[in-house]
This record gives structure tokens, sequence and C-alpha cells, in this order.
């Protein structure tokens, strides 16, 4: 099972996959954690389409503070597999 469905406990099927990919902001964000977030998803988003790399979007993470962005990559490709395993 995936990291995304056992902390949840379901296996979600979200409308757009960029749901599994966006992050988004606490009540303490400044203009940079905003930014930042813009800047994530809106890599998440071209990642998707198809109109940058792997490697670029992983670059683009690690350079907006996600330590490990491999990872993240592994949960999305984790949880789509069990989707499509579960025919969802």
């Amino acid at each position: 099972m995936s990291s995304i469905a056992e902390r949840t406990g379901i296996i979600w099927v979200p409308e757009d996959d960029i749901d599994l990919l966006a992050v988004g902001l606490d009540d303490e964000y400044n203009e940079s954690d905003f930014l930042a977030m813009l800047n994530i998803n809106q890599a998440g988003r071209d990642w998707l389409d198809g109109k940058i790399s792997l490697m670029d979007y992983c670059d683009i993470l690690q350079s907006n503070d996600i330590p490990d962005p491999y990872e993240l990559v592994g949960e999305f490709c984790d949880h789509t597999e069990l989707i499509m395993r579960a025919g969802l």
C-alpha cells in the first residue's frame, strides 16, 4: 500500500493528479512561503503535463526547501499505481 493510503486509511482518487502533489500553507505563512508554494505547485503541474523533466521538477522542489523530493515523487507514483491496480 502507498504511504498516502497508509496515512489516510483510504485509496484517495483525486479529480486531478495535481491534488496528490500540491502543497498548501499554514496560518503562519509569509510572502516567501507563498511564493515557494506557487513555484512548487506550478512545477507539479508542469511535470504532470510533460513540460519539465522529473529531474527538473525535483530540482525545483529542492530549491524550495523540500528536503527529499524523490520520496514525494515515489509516494505519488506508488499511490497512482495503487489506484490503477484497484481499478478506481
